[in-house]
This record gives structure tokens, sequence and C-alpha cells, in this order.
């Protein structure tokens, strides 16, 4: 961390002295790295005080290599539009880049803001019912959508077109017994610190406690650059260990 910002603190006085003629894309890397510094001076800031995070993975849906060293963790809201951004946008980068390449493994959580999105609680509950017929994933990339689009039909019509058993589906919904894991994981993200969605905390997966120990944290819609050099940081220290 010291070694970083001593390097960042370096490139400011470079891109303060550079030339009117400095290449442009040299001026925009520089900025990059320092963006990246001040976030890492907050999330080390916001950690003070407070335990250092732990993502158990025996519970909640994954996917990618489970003997990667290291994690992403998701904490997202199906109706956010900064989240709906990301899984369109940023996601693929990242599953092509890191998922399916085995590097990364790759955990969903729940974490809908009933403030600004009253009704993303029942796209939530959908999903994890879907989980209850091992048709998760079908039902997450299907999920990503305005509100309007969560209501009873909408949600019913997403389960039919995944091949969901419908009776099954009402009866795990009406039954609310996947809610209470839904509120777990939102006040966990909470408890890390997340103010908003989508939240993502990168960690060192422990295989003996089945958990990931969280070193890193980004929040919002970030570029793909921006998660590719936090992932690749974190693969170097796991694999120092």
């Amino acid at each position: 961390m010291t070694k970083r910002i001593i390097g960042a603190a370096l490139a400011a006085l470079v891109l303060v002295a550079a030339p009117a003629c400095a290449q442009t894309s040299e001026i925009e890397t520089l900025r990059r790295e320092l963006e990246a510094v001040r976030e890492d001076l907050a999330n080390l800031r916001a950690s003070i005080g407070r335990p250092r995070p732990f993502v158990d993975l025996s519970v909640g849906p994954q996917m990618g290599n489970p003997d990667a060293l290291v994690a992403l963790v998701e904490f997202s809201d199906y109706e956010c539009p900064f989240c709906i951004r990301h899984f369109r946008e940023t996601m693929p980068l990242i599953q092509k880049n890191y998922i399916d390449t085995g590097k990364v493994l790759y955990a969903f959580r729940d974490f809908p803001v009933d403030e600004l999105h009253p009704q993303a609680i029942k796209a939530h509950e959908a999903a994890q019912c879907g989980l209850e017929q091992d048709k998760f994933w079908q039902m997450h990339n299907n999920l990503f959508s305005a509100p309007s689009q969560h209501s009873v039909e909408g949600i019913e019509a997403v389960a039919t077109a995944q091949g969901l058993d419908l009776v099954a589906l009402r009866d795990c919904q009406a039954s609310g017994r996947t809610t209470p894991g839904i509120r777990r994981t939102a006040a966990q993200a909470a408890s890390f610190g997340a103010t908003g969605t989508p939240a993502f905390f990168i960690g060192l997966v422990d295989k003996e406690g089945n958990q990931v120990k969280v070193i890193r944290a980004l929040t919002g819609a970030a570029p793909f650059a921006q998660f590719a050099q936090a992932l690749e940081a974190a693969i170097a220290q796991a694999t120092a260990r």
C-alpha cells in the first residue's frame, strides 16, 4: 500500500510537470492510477475500527473455479440502474477474462434497496426460489430490469421461459422462506460499509474456513479496467502467499 501511494505521488508530479505535448493516453493512465489510490485510501479509512470482513461461501449462489484463490463478491439490486449497467456492460468482460478462465470465483449476494426500489425484493425472492430448482443463474440473468417488469406476471413470464415449475415457484414465494436470507445479505453489505449498489468485495479465499477474506472494495458501475487492476493485484497477493 505504501509503495503504491509513493508511486502514485511520483506519478502526480510527472503529471503536473508534463509538457503540453504529452500524450493524452499517458495523462489518462496517470489519472486513473491516482483515482485508484484515492479509493484505496478511502477504503482504508472506512475500515479503521471495523473487523476485517469475511463472506461465507457455504451458502449462496456462486460460479467459477471452486479452487480459485481469489473471489469477487457482488451485492446488488435487480432494479438499480447502475447494477443493470454493470450487468450489461462490465460483467461480461469480468466473466470472460476472470471467471471463465478459472482465475476468480464469483459470488452473488442480494442487496435490494427498499427505499429506492420497494418492489425489488420480489425479484430477489424469485431468484432465490429459482435456486431451489437449480435455476438461479437462469433467473438471475433475466431479472436485471426496470421495476415495471417485476410484477407477478413479469416474473412468472421469466420463470416460464427458463423452464421453472410455476407451482413450486408460487409456493416458494408465498411461504416467504427466502426473505430472511435476502435481508441478512443486505445487512451484511451494510456492515461492510456499503452505502449503495452495486457493491463489490474482492478477497482471498480461505479453503479451510470456506470463506472470503475481503481485501478490497469497489462501489458503483466502475469500468472494467478498474476491476481488472484490483483483481490482478489480488491474484498476485494470493499467489505470493
